[in-house]
């Protein structure tokens, strides 16, 4: 499956597509997703719990749209719920927002 990405989306500067296959772009991400399956494996180790012991995990953010994204976590927690929402930047907001209202006040 092939896909086009929009030169200046990255760089304004030019104009073109690119294309790229799903494969493709799963070897450029690769690094990436061994970054997010390292900090996930020291979340864990840190929080003294192992990936069998997650009952649930909740998919949020832009990440969370894509395949690999969604397999890495399902391999890694296989025994969980996984609910993954219709709108996950919005449940990132609603989530920032809980944070700042819990937060100090200077004044």
């Amino acid at each position: 499956m092939l896909g086009n990405l929009d030169v200046d989306d990255f760089d304004t500067t030019q104009e073109g597509n690119i294309q790229i296959s799903q494969e493709g772009f799963q070897k450029m991400c690769e690094f990436l997703l061994n970054r997010v399956k390292n900090t996930l494996n020291a979340a864990l180790q840190n929080s003294n719990f192992n990936a069998n012991q997650i009952n649930k995990v909740l998919h949020v953010g832009g990440g969370s749209r894509m395949p690999m994204i969604k397999q890495l976590l399902r391999n890694m927690f296989p025994e969980a719920e996984h609910c993954i929402e219709e709108h996950p930047d919005e449940v990132v907001a609603i989530g920032a927002a809980y944070c700042a209202y819990s937060l100090p006040s200077d004044s």
